[in-house]
């Protein structure tokens, strides 16, 4: 199905070395005209508007000639938060967290851009910036008695307001909030007075569990104005003037709301009683708003892959370990089209990063390898990401994934699950459709699973339940009427939205590759760098390797595609090719699955040449490939340490000489290229006995032979 992409007069797309800005788009395509080149103008089919995208060479710079993103783009060190040091990002990120709250509470009338309501709000504030960055009470996992709790310090109200207003010019750009030398900012706590801080202390004394009344609150306060007096009288000071009852209840009458009832009744409890009635966000356009969550499946699998079962003795399988598997789902919240999928064990950021990599891609080689009917072409840019404030969705490796994107994050507040309506009513379909047709379900509760055996029914292995979950979401799912669409399908309303409005377009390869790559270190050496046996090189590496005395760059390689990977030569990212031609679009387990074949039939000391690597490969079956597909949104993907180890096992980058140098392919005579060894032409000396073999054979022979000692009898 052809994309069609939805472009902004002020982006700019470079290809081949030749930046354009688009002029107008169109059902057919678009027209560009080149940038310093007035009046040249290409036009693109939305189709080749897709492949260009693809490219290495081609970069997308979304808002590149508005004027706040140019001023800056003068002083960013960095082009995305994922290049920083992993403790500079989670500054910037915890910066851009303290400046949503900020402007969050702005927008609320709570807080104004004064020093007086910057420290009056500053509890609020914190509270809200400990939430989107889930630390300190915020934090979704507790800590244990005794276990130290760190939790940031607000800046002052002057920094506040610097980091607001550079972050508001920057279009909402959180490279704006990097620190120029990676250690400024104000980390020092500015205090208001002392009698307004007393006086602040009847909200804390208000705001508590044991749930007093204002009049205690109001009592307790004026004691401690009383307190702080008999010090000041030891100390020879004059007294503080004591605040009267009606001004200390006029100060908690400015608190918080909906910070008191939390404090005082639960956060829960504060979100049911303050909820406002509505329609949802209003979404008209396809990935506009992508909601993304994790669910533990109702039903008890085998924590395996069917390959393993097969071939464990059935005394193994009655012990073999049940479990139920988490489910990574984001949905697209115009049509309601599932756009990602992927098991794991247990909610971690790393899954949930894989997750999030599916939503740029075609996925119908996945279904084909379920064997679905139907296609699963959904795929496309993000305007909205919307998550829940699980520990891998706060993590500082998904918010900084999201960030060097350029995706807006919205974290809506935990147990408020009505506004992520969308993916909770998805997984309240699937309890209810799916998981009564498999054996070994869980139900909802223990009250209506009663008596019923789940781990004793469990036989449905990771690869058969993905399979399951790729039919039903596939084929059933995207084709059946849904309510929210006034009975139109999931996939008629893509199509017929698409058409419209077309779709945000993806990131390009050079900025997946930096977001989702591997992040690895190589050697340069005089064929670039090396990685799992290939060599890959382009114009920058050649000139590090002739002028730079730093021998060692970063990579980033997509296990998917390892026809070409990121490189990074100074502060910029290049991409590079691979030297062996023919590896386009070749995953790594294909890559991994060849070279294993080729040792298989050949010796493991062997070289290994690329041209018996790509016929290996293209002698994989289909099954395996569908295996490979399938396995990659299991639980058992290729991990961080199984590409180390492959990695480190391929010493020698594989050769194609014959392909780039035009070398003759080696005959099947074993000794044709055999070298010749004559004997000697003294004949002077005769051999002993009737032995005509020549002397140096002879002597091999007598060196070689091993004669009996007195020691093997022993």
């Amino acid at each position: 199905m052809t994309m069609r992409f939805r472009f902004s007069s002020s982006d700019m797309i470079t290809t081949a070395g030749v930046a354009m800005r688009p002029i107008e788009i169109n059902d057919i395509g678009g027209t560009f005209e080149r940038v310093g080149q007035p009046g040249i103008t290409e036009s693109f089919s939305h189709q080749e508007l897709a492949e260009m995208m693809r490219r290495p060479d081609t970069t997308y710079f979304a808002g590149y000639f508005d004027r706040a993103t140019q001023e800056m783009r003068l002083n960013k060190p960095v082009e995305v938060i994922s290049e920083l040091p992993e403790q500079i990002g989670r500054l910037v990120i915890w910066r851009k967290a303290v400046c949503d709250a900020f402007l969050t509470l702005e927008a609320q009338d709570e807080i104004k851009r004064t020093q007086e309501s910057y420290d009056s709000a500053r509890p609020r504030l914190a509270a809200e910036t400990q939430r989107l960055v889930g630390e300190g009470a915020a934090a979704a996992k507790k800590a244990r008695p005794g276990k130290d709790v760190i939790v940031r310090n607000l800046p002052g109200s002057r920094t506040a307001f610097q980091w607001v207003r550079a972050y508001q010019s920057a279009s909402y750009s959180p490279l704006a909030l990097i620190p120029e030398t990676y250690r400024s900012g104000n980390r020092t706590r500015i205090w208001c007075p002392r009698s307004v801080a007393l006086m602040n202390q009847v909200i804390e004394i208000y705001a508590d569990t044991q749930r007093r009344t204002k009049v205690q609150a109001i009592k307790q306060t004026q004691a401690l104005f009383d307190e702080e007096n008999r010090k000041r009288a030891d100390a020879g000071v004059p007294p503080m003037v004591v605040p009267s009852a009606a001004s200390i209840r006029r100060r908690l009458d400015m608190a918080d709301p909906f910070y008191l009832y939390a404090k005082r009744n639960g956060a829960a409890a504060a979100a049911r009683h303050f909820t406002m009635s509505g329609n949802g966000p209003d979404v008209v356009r396809p990935m506009e708003r992508v909601e993304m969550d994790e669910n533990k499946l109702d039903v008890i699998s085998l924590l395996t892959l069917t390959g393993i079962w097969d071939h464990l003795p059935p005394d193994r399988q009655e012990k073999f370990e049940a479990g139920r598997r988490w489910l990574y789902i984001a949905i697209d919240c115009a049509t309601k089209c599932v756009v990602s999928m992927r098991l794991a064990d247990n909610p971690n950021a790393d899954d949930a990063i894989r997750a999030l990599r599916l939503v740029f891609e075609d996925k119908t080689p996945l279904a084909q390898a379920a064997e679905c009917e139907s296609t699963w072409h959904h795929h496309g840019g993000i305007g909205t990401l919307v998550t829940d404030m699980g520990p891998a969705f706060v993590s500082d490796a998904f918010q900084t994934t999201v960030a060097s994107l350029g995706i807006t994050s919205h974290l809506p507040p935990a147990g408020i699950p009505w506004m992520r309506g969308h993916i909770e009513s998805f997984f309240r379909t699937l309890g209810h459709q799916l998981m009564p047709l498999l054996a070994g379900r869980t139900f909802f509760d223990t009250v209506d699973r009663g008596d019923y055996p789940s781990e004793m029914l469990a036989c449905l292995c990771d690869d058969d339940l993905i399979k399951v979950l790729l039919t039903y979401i596939v084929d059933i799912y995207h084709n059946q009427p849904h309510g929210s669409l006034k009975g139109e399908t999931p996939n008629a309303a893509w199509k017929r939205l698409v058409a419209e409005h077309g779709t945000p377009p993806v990131p390009d390869g050079l900025t997946l590759r930096k977001a989702f790559g591997r992040p690895m270190t190589r050697k340069l050496n005089d064929e670039g760098v090396l990685f799992s046996a290939l060599s890959y090189s382009c114009e920058a590496l050649r000139e590090a390797h002739l002028h730079s005395p730093i021998r060692e760059v970063e990579i980033r390689a997509d296990l998917q595609d390892i026809g070409w990977i990121a490189v990074k030569v100074g502060a910029t990212w290049y991409p590079a090719l691979a030297n062996q031609p023919g590896f386009e679009g070749v995953s790594f387990d294909d890559l991994r699955e060849g070279v294993r074949a080729v040792r298989h039939t050949h010796a493991r000391a062997a070289k290994l040449d690329a041209p018996k690597v790509q016929r290996a490969i293209a002698r994989i079956s289909d099954a395996n490939r569908r295996a490979f597909a399938l396995r990659a949104l299991t639980p058992f993907h290729v991990t961080d340490v199984e590409v180390a180890r492959a990695d480190a096992a391929l010493h020698y980058p594989l050769r194609s000489d014959e392909q780039r140098l035009g070398y003759m392919p080696p005959s099947n005579d074993l000794l044709n290229d055999a070298i010749s060894i004559t004997s000697p032409t003294d004949t002077s000396r005769k051999p002993d006995g009737d032995d005509s073999r020549p002397v140096s054979e002879r002597r091999t022979r007598r060196k070689n032979r091993r004669r009996w000692g007195f020691n093997d009898g022993k």
